[in-house]
């Protein structure tokens, strides 16, 4: 697709985005591999401002470069979409896909207040008025907004990989960066509301060197809960994935921890520094017996039970394990439901 950088701001009405095959002030147009997947008819879009133009275009240049062609372009002229609800969005991904248990909580939860809304109806104004909602009338901070986003982001995006009949493109993915942070007006509103101005909180705590050290004082003789520390301090694991951890998923030989389903839904290779691998090493020579009598399990603290209620009671009980751990430190303000966390040393660069 050609750059849209050739645009201007129209006077006196909305800036226009014209997909054709001719190139021209205020048009971009669809180079030859395209031809033959994409129709011959031009298509015009109407755009409020650039901003919204310009993200448009990115989304459907990326479809279009994996072979997707938005069924608004494939279809013939006159022949209506069958629409989804988002609720039976919902329900077809999570029956196809194996999504993480994070985004199965998130979706049950936007489900309940947009499950009626039809994908007919999905465009930036709808994904727009959504945000404003959870941050002017829910009240919720940027973070839960941006994880409500990312989880039904990912939701549509399979919609328009796998139907892109029923969904051509994913509006939330035309949201501009920063969407999640409260604007004067949302603050004014969410005020009004009863609410308050919600800032972003910085969860990433990094700890000094001196408060690594009163930790791992602290765990002296509390071998497993130090493993479990200096593992998601070296690994920047998250707590989660930590507990959750098997014999199998560690390869000590090639200095890598596999963890076969990330939050996000993927696969990845987590490497090992020298300080976690050797302490790895001597904990499971240690603790082999203990090991295998838990069928394989690294850790005590979680009983291999997968439901959504075992995860979050195993989160909760290593939450207020550390907790304690780090007020005996005298660390404040750091828990072990931060999730990741990195090690000091990454700093001293």
């Amino acid at each position: 697709l050609h750059s849209l950088d050739t645009l201007t701001d129209p006077p006196d009405h909305a800036q226009k985005c014209v997909h054709g095959y001719d190139q021209s002030p205020g048009e971009w147009g669809v180079p030859d591999p395209c031809r033959q997947q994409t129709p011959s008819q031009t298509v015009l879009c109407d755009f409020d401002t650039r901003e919204q133009a310009v993200a448009f275009s990115d989304h459907l240049t990326s479809l279009l470069a994996q072979g997707i062609v938005p069924a608004t372009l494939a279809q013939d002229k006159g022949v209506a979409r069958t629409p989804w609800t988002i609720q039976r969005c919902i329900a077809e991904y999570l029956r196809s896909e194996s999504v993480p248990v994070s985004d199965e909580k998130l979706l049950e939860t936007v489900r309940s207040r947009v499950a009626d809304i039809n994908t007919n109806d999905l465009n930036y104004d709808w994904a727009d008025a959504w945000v404003r909602g959870m941050k002017q009338v829910d009240n919720l901070s940027p973070s839960t907004i941006r994880h409500r986003h990312g989880a039904l982001a990912r939701c549509l995006d399979w919609v328009c990989r796998r139907h892109p009949q029923i969904l051509p493109a994913n509006p939330l993915r035309l949201l501009k960066r920063g969407f999640a942070t409260y604007t004067k007006e949302d603050e004014k509103l969410a005020v009004a509301n009863g609410g308050k101005a919600k800032t972003d909180v910085e969860r990433d705590r990094r700890l000094d060197v001196d408060e690594e050290e009163r930790i791992l004082a602290c765990l002296v003789a509390m071998p497993e809960a130090r493993a479990f520390f200096v593992l998601a301090l070296e690994t920047a694991m998250r707590m989660r994935e930590c507990y959750t951890l098997e014999l199998e998923q560690v390869g000590l030989a090639k200095k890598t921890i596999h963890l076969d389903r990330s939050k996000n839904g993927d696969g990845r290779e987590v490497p090992l520094s020298s300080t976690i691998g050797k302490l790895l090493g001597e904990y499971i020579k240690e603790h082999a017996d203990d090991i295998k009598a838990r069928g394989g399990r690294l850790f005590s603290f979680w009983d291999g039970d997968r439901s959504v209620r075992a995860l979050d009671a195993a989160t909760v009980d290593v939450s207020l394990m550390f907790k304690d751990i780090f007020a005996s430190a005298a660390v404040k303000d750091f828990y072990q439901s931060h999730g990741r966390f990195t090690h000091p040393r990454s700093y001293d660069a």
